[in-house]
């Protein structure tokens, strides 16, 4: 299932955050988002999502417009991850998962089996089936994560779209998500699009790189072709040294402002 955005230019009010934009998101693959603070990352993920209408423009899925279609429609085809999601801390993860299954209900069509069997295969893939009766207020950083991914999982859709999801993690908890990710991606050929800050691990688990600039999509594509200094200098206005990671063979960025010694 393709998504593409086509002449978006996107605001709050009068302030104009991205113009002109034109983007395709690779099927079957890992894209990520990359730029500086407030070059607009997120307002194009929540656009693409249906959660932000533009200005001008629109996006498509497939053949059609998704601003055209019901919110029940649309979340049957694609599932968005924002930051930092909430609920009520007493939620069990069973009950906050199931919650991914919301597009296919209504009155004629109540909690069934298929239902079920969905929202366990979300809790397996995700490793929460053995903590399924678990408080939200009980579980880690990760665990809580996982939850999320578990939901938008229980939606069945072909697109994954996920704002920061590492977000106030440390290293191994970003770590153990991003590879579920990634295993997603593999095991099951979910298009993922996702914002992230950090550019070496954008690298290392991004099929596509989409860099933005200035209200710009500054550069696109295959990491291990696109990520340069002179990118990072242009989008992030620090220096850099690209090399190669010895584990991943992916683009590893080393920034600095000046080379002179540091106490």
């Amino acid at each position: 299932m393709s998504l593409f955005a086509s002449n978006l230019t996107l605001g709050y009010g009068e302030n104009i955050i991205l113009k002109d934009i034109n983007v395709t998101i690779p099927k079957n693959k890992i894209s990520i988002l990359v730029g500086s603070n407030g070059c607009g990352k997120s307002t194009l993920l929540k656009t693409m999502s249906r959660l932000l209408k533009p200005i001008s423009g629109t996006v498509f899925l497939e053949d059609f417009n998704i601003f055209e279609k019901s919110t029940k429609e649309i979340a049957k085809k694609l599932a968005i991850l924002t930051q930092s999601p909430t609920a009520p801390s007493d939620l069990t993860v069973f009950n906050i998962v199931k919650q991914g299954r919301y597009p296919y209900q209504n009155w004629f069509s109540q909690w069934s089996k298929e239902d079920e069997d969905i929202l366990n295969y979300a809790l397996e893939k995700t490793g929460l089936l053995d903590i399924k009766h678990k408080k939200l207020s009980d579980l880690s950083g990760g665990q809580k994560q996982r939850v999320w991914i578990a939901m938008t999982l229980a939606q069945q859709t072909d697109i994954i779209l996920l704002d920061e999801p590492t977000n106030h993690l440390d290293i191994k908890y970003k770590i153990e998500v991003l590879d579920l990710l990634k295993n997603l991606n593999k095991t099951e050929k979910r298009t993922i699009i996702i914002v992230l800050h950090d550019i070496n691990l954008a690298c290392r688990y991004a099929d596509h790189v989409i860099a933005v600039k200035d209200g710009k999509i500054y550069g696109e594509g295959n990491p291990n072709i696109i990520i340069t200094e002179k990118l990072i200098k242009d989008v992030f206005d620090i220096n850099s040294k690209i090399i190669q990671c010895p584990l991943f063979r992916t683009p590893m960025c080393i920034t600095y402002q000046s080379l002179s010694k540091t106490v």
